[in-house]
């Protein structure tokens, strides 16, 4: 029977599938310094079951729970070991994931301080962390500048880094900790902050002086010590979340519908905050 030749859609169909194959095992295979660095991170965790997919043998591109990959450098981009559980402190190895985007350790039992390499310059790309829900104690480093930042939960003390000041925020949620000091250098007309959560601390501003990002709609910085005014310029903002109960603020609340939505809690036991919700001005 002679060789009938395979037609030009036949052979672009081959070199598909053969391209197609080649990109799934190249992406599969991450960079070999990544690897041992969590495999590292997996033995500092106490080798948890929830990493039982952590083998040597296996991919950890595609086969490892809660790893994420550059499918063109094979370099891990986001790890998450969530809510297993585990008891340790963060794992020095976790530096040498040194293209790392996103990191989420929410809701274990890590201990100990903030490690300062959450950042730059071992952690230039890093713009995602989540440690909140732990147990992790002392000051906060001045590298953690990171643009969605949360540490919501934990035992940190001590006043935020100057370094904060300059930094360019999303999201940082920092709520239930022991921090202290002026936070007022997270504000700014020009900053990109969207969300903001200070709740149960010991921060101590004169919120009159802060100019609230055009782009906030989240504002929760009940039971500190914040005084001063509401700023008049929150009548203006479309708020999702809006709480400034348990503090020692004073003055008219700003009125507008985006105010008026939240009801009396919300406002509640501060030094002299009147008018709706809460009592008439006098």
């Amino acid at each position: 029977m002679p060789y009938a030749p395979l037609t030009p859609s036949a052979i672009l169909s081959s070199l598909l599938l053969f391209s197609s194959a080649a990109f799934l095992a190249f992406a599969a295979a991450c960079d070999g310094g990544d690897k041992a660095a969590l495999i590292e991170i997996k033995a500092a965790f106490g080798n948890p079951a929830g990493l039982s997919s952590w083998t040597s043998g296996s991919p950890c591109c595609s086969a490892w729970s809660g790893v994420e990959c550059d499918s063109t450098t094979g370099r891990v981009t986001s790890l998450t070991v969530f809510a297993l559980n585990v008891s340790a402190r963060v794992p020095p190895a976790i530096a040498n994931l040194s293209a790392l985007q996103s990191l989420n350790l929410a809701y274990n039992r890590l201990y100990g301080p903030l490690p300062a390499f959450l950042g730059p310059p071992h952690l230039p790309d890093l713009s995602f962390l989540r440690l909140d829900g732990n147990r992790l104690s002392g000051r906060i480093p001045a590298t953690l500048t990171v643009f969605d930042l949360s540490l919501v939960g934990n035992r940190l003390s001590g006043p935020l880094p100057p370094s904060f000041a300059g930094a360019t925020f999303g999201d940082v949620d920092l709520g239930d900790n022991r921090l202290t000091g002026d936070a007022s250098f997270l504000f700014g007309h020009k900053k990109k902050l969207n969300a903001l959560n200070l709740e149960r601390n010991r921060f101590e501003f004169d919120l009159s002086r802060v100019q609230l990002p055009k782009v906030m709609d989240i504002l929760k910085i009940a039971h500190n010590m914040i005084y001063g005014r509401i700023p008049a310029e929150a009548a203006h903002r479309k708020w999702l979340q809006f709480d400034v109960s348990y503090n020692r603020l004073c003055g008219p609340i700003p009125q507008s519908k985006y105010i008026q939505q939240f009801g009396a809690s919300h406002f509640d036991h501060n030094k002299c905050l009147c008018g709706p919700p809460l009592a008439p001005c006098s």
